[in-house]
């Protein structure tokens, strides 16, 4: 056994020894964080530039078929799908991937407009893109 690590082991415990542990535990953070759980699928991250805006969507397993798109508003993209199981249920030993019907609103940074967006699957990723709207400020009498 080495005795030096047994050493900063005490110490470390007799640190929080106080009848105030929790406290200092909750201190930095938040309780709920403990217990959350980050279980919205699809996960999916957002990007723009000048001219598009640009969401990318994990999708492993999704078909075109298994999966609808739709606009609320022109500001929230609506996502529902199913994620089918590989081999019968029956055959199942362990799972950890999510299955079954999902359902996800995403709100868009811009207002989009249906017919303008693309969205394409590319190895196990779906890309919805569509133009942003910028108006030219030059064009309507702006500073120059």
């Amino acid at each position: 056994m080495d005795m030096e690590k047994m050493k900063k082991w005490l110490e470390l415990t007799n640190q929080y020894k106080s009848d105030n542990f929790w406290n200092s535990v909750f201190e930095n953070n938040n309780p709920s964080q403990f217990f959350s759980t980050d279980d919205e699928f699809p996960r999916y991250d957002v990007y723009q530039n000048e001219s598009h805006v640009c969401i990318i969507l994990d999708a492993p397993g999704i078909t075109q078929d298994d999966i609808k798109f739709s606009l609320n508003s022109n500001t929230n993209l609506l996502i529902k799908g199913m994620i089918r199981p590989v081999y019968p249920i029956e055959m199942e030993v362990k799972a950890e991937r999510f299955r079954g019907e999902f359902e996800r609103t995403i709100p868009l940074p811009e207002p989009a407009e249906a017919k303008s967006i693309n969205i394409q699957f590319l190895n196990g990723l779906i890309q919805v893109a569509y133009p942003r709207k910028i108006e030219d400020v030059s064009l309507h009498g702006g500073s120059q």
